[in-house]
């Protein structure tokens, strides 16, 4: 009887971390988590068909900045859409799905939004007619809830040439021993 007990235990262990494994692995900001609904990041093509079909509907989209435009009472975010990933990032180097005109009660500075790129919680409000350039276009629209503003990482590779470290090409000592140590050498390519 206590072997079970405490195969129950290391079980309900083994659970409690794994559960907290996972949970650290795909973690949303609180500012665009929503109200927990399993549908919350909409497919963006299937909205724009229909925007008048989830009216009401709370939704997490999201995509570059493109535009922002300030009013007495409100700002309004014009957002080229990108798919979300599992974060509700969006996912940088997909092609965009069209456009969303999202609205803000507060001032929102356009200094902090324009060309970057924002995930948007919020309740769908339907379409409104625009233009983009020259041509008519149906914005979705939505009013914000939460938004999160991310960070673009950029990532500089290393060029290629002298390295400091231990390395193959070694000068040899007067009995053509190779030493190993530090100093400067070039990779082999």
């Amino acid at each position: 009887m206590p072997r079970i007990y405490i195969s129950g235990k290391l079980t309900y262990i083994a659970f409690t971390a794994m559960t907290l494994l996972l949970s650290g692995c795909a973690s949303i900001p609180s500012s665009i988590k929503g109200n927990g609904q399993p549908d919350l990041q909409k497919d963006f093509l299937k909205l724009k068909q229909t925007p008048n079909l989830y009216v009401g509907q709370q939704a997490r989209l999201g995509g570059l900045v493109i535009n922002v435009v300030n009013q007495p009472h409100e700002t309004l975010l014009e957002i080229a859409v990108l798919p979300l990933n599992y974060n509700a990032k969006p996912e940088i180097g997909t092609p965009y799905q069209g456009r969303l005109l999202a609205k803000s009660s507060a001032f929102l500075d356009p200094v902090n939004f324009r060309n970057h790129y924002v995930t948007v919680l919020g309740n769908l409000t339907g379409s409104h007619s625009g233009r983009v350039g020259n041509s008519s276009y149906s914005f979705v629209t939505m009013n914000i809830l939460g938004y999160q503003v991310w960070q673009e990482e950029t990532r500089i590779m290393p060029a290629p040439g002298f390295d400091y470290g231990i390395g193959p090409v070694w000068p040899a000592d007067w009995n053509g021993m190779m030493y190993p140590g530090w100093g400067w050498y070039d990779p082999p390519l």
